[in-house]
């Protein structure tokens, strides 16, 4: 089953702001972050809708923003809500060729690893984002942002995309994204992924195992810049 892609964007904008500012109550950091369902979308709408799933996340949280926590932040927010459906979408098809689905073991692997790397990703983006702006660390901010990302997008997300891709509902994925042929090639696959992986992991330990900050350890900011540019050729 196939929806228009305007339908598809209003589709996943009224879903993201219902559940967005229902748990705007649910407040973990003042101003900044709360307890979010909502996080479940970000996957299965960049996987099932593409581009245009990534903007209406983005622009939900946004516009969910307005319920009370909206502020310079809230442009991080945009981003990080994005990449939390369009690095999905880049990914699956980077690492195969069928059409989003968790139909075997290997796709829900392979779906877990992804969810890991966005919410990874999304921290990372949230919280030394906020430090840039800021100049001030807030380590609960990358610990709330991964949890809350990593805990819904596959307890919640992963039996949305089930049921969503099921016989009885049929609704099929997105598009394969036109790719740069070095990353087409085996390029990215072999190698711009697993190092952003593993600055991604990097980062994760020094945040949440070593208690580690940017503003103690410098390099965290150097790893960051080779991220940054990782994080560019998987998402163009």
């Amino acid at each position: 089953m196939k929806t228009g892609k305007q339908k598809q964007f209003f589709i996943v904008l009224a879903v993201f702001l219902i559940l967005g500012i229902s748990f705007k109550v649910m407040v973990l950091v003042e101003g900044l972050t709360e307890v979010r369902p909502v996080n479940a979308i970000p996957p299965v709408a960049g996987l099932l809708c593409g581009p245009v799933g990534a903007l209406a996340c983005g622009l939900g949280n946004l516009i969910a923003d307005l319920a009370g926590t909206f502020s310079l932040n809230s442009v991080l927010g945009f981003i990080g809500n994005f990449m939390a459906a369009w690095l999905p979408y880049r990914l699956w098809y980077l690492l195969s060729e069928d059409a989003p689905n968790l139909h075997s073991g290997k796709n829900i692997f392979r779906y877990c690893f992804i969810c890991l790397l966005g919410a990874m990703t999304v921290a990372w983006i949230l919280s030394f984002g906020l430090y840039l702006l800021q100049g001030t660390w807030l380590r609960q901010i990358y610990t709330y942002v991964f949890f809350n990302n990593i805990g819904f997008s596959i307890g919640l997300g992963m039996p949305i995309l089930i049921v969503l891709t099921s016989d009885s509902v049929g609704i099929q994925g997105c598009n394969a994204p036109e790719r740069y042929r070095f990353l087409e090639s085996g390029f990215g696959k072999r190698t711009v992924l697993p190092v952003y992986a593993g600055l991604m992991i990097l980062l994760w330990v020094a945040v949440e195992v070593l208690e580690r900050n940017p503003e103690g350890s410098p390099w965290m900011l150097a790893v960051s810049v080779p991220a940054a540019a990782g994080l560019f050729l998987l998402s163009v």
